[in-house]
């Protein structure tokens, strides 16, 4: 039954991503902002997620904790 779980508890968490980064796009869409706007603001909201999980790190130390994330999580595989 574990197995089972997991893969249940995968498949939500990846509907809960798909999710909100359709709400996201649809932001987007509702205030007019352009894809290029669109990819300032999901890096400021990455930014401000890292700053409040680290906050005693300094900015070019959290650019990096994002640059690393970002670069494992492809790595992993887990985007799929």
């Amino acid at each position: 039954m574990s197995a089972q779980a997991s893969i249940f508890d995968n498949a939500k968490r990846k509907i809960q991503i798909e999710q909100t980064v359709r709400a996201f796009l649809q932001l987007l869409d509702e205030n007019e902002l352009d894809l290029e706007d669109g990819l300032v603001a999901w890096n400021m909201l990455g930014f401000t997620i890292f700053q409040n999980t680290y906050p005693e790190e300094n900015h070019d130390e959290i650019q990096q904790r994002m640059a690393d994330f970002s670069k494992n999580l492809f790595d992993s595989g887990q985007l799929s």
